[in-house]
């Protein structure tokens, strides 16, 4: 069983070092404490920028630093525009493509969205994606947790294409044969999911004039918007050799 894994804020662990005893803020402390730890038992406490702490903690949330690992960055940076969908699978999509690789998502409201947020919907719906991206770290023992960014409607996606190395647009299957694959190996990257009825031509059309942007088709069948995130991610990775092994970070100590 791997080791069970805490998020914390990075400012906690400002300047720590092995030897160090930090008192854990009372969220953490409470969330060990309800996971039956063992005081002589080690786990991890992560900032969420890769900073990884080994360690014991007392009864009363007082960590001792044992090992520190700084763990490098994935090589290819995935940031997914997630169009709105309806229902929990959209927070289920969120989570899984966190636990997948995800570093950032943008909610994204597409013309074909049956779902809109106003203001009020939007702020809290925010403050769900990021307990949901949290919680996810913590389950997959990721030392990285994801950026949420502001909502984003419509075909303004497209006007923050710049911001990234490559942009992958995830398209349905096209009866003669499909978008080309795409195999990228590095960089910032955004992927675009569709909502049900997909990108609409105006999205589309919003993106033609980027060199950067490339469409992509998975399989031969119509994935879900919540499905085609986890699968899209998967090939991306995979293609790229993201998951053939990389160096365990640099120890600190």
């Amino acid at each position: 069983m791997s080791t069970p894994t805490f998020l914390t804020e990075p400012a906690l662990f400002s300047g720590a070092a092995i030897g160090s005893t930090i008192a854990l803020d009372a969220s953490t402390a409470h969330h060990i404490r309800v996971t039956r730890i063992k005081e002589s038992e080690t786990i991890h406490v992560v900032d969420g920028r890769g900073t990884r702490y080994s360690g014991q903690v007392s009864p009363d949330g007082i960590f001792q630093v044992l090992g520190i690992v700084q763990e490098p960055a994935p090589r290819l940076q995935i940031t997914v525009a997630q169009a709105l969908i309806k229902g929990d699978r959209l927070e289920r999509a969120v989570e899984m493509m966190t636990e997948v690789g995800a570093m950032s998502f943008v909610p994204w409201q597409a013309d074909h969205s049956v779902v809109s947020w106003n203001k009020e919907k939007s702020e809290r719906n925010h403050q769900k994606w990021t307990n949901v991206v949290r919680a996810a770290t913590e389950q997959s023992r990721r030392s990285f947790v994801p950026s949420v960014e502001p909502l984003v409607v419509g075909a303004r996606l497209a006007s923050i294409s710049d911001h990234f190395d490559q942009v992958v647009l995830l398209e349905e299957r096209d009866p003669v044969g499909g978008a080309p694959g795409v195999t990228l190996t590095s960089g910032t990257v955004l992927m675009v999911i569709g909502p049900e009825g997909g990108i609409s031509d105006a999205e589309r059309e919003a993106f033609r004039n980027a060199t950067n942007v490339h469409s992509l088709t998975l399989g031969n069948t119509v994935l879900r918007s919540a499905t085609a995130g986890v699968v899209g991610l998967t090939y991306l990775f995979t293609t790229a050799g993201e998951w053939n092994g990389h160096p365990s970070g640099v120890v600190k100590g």
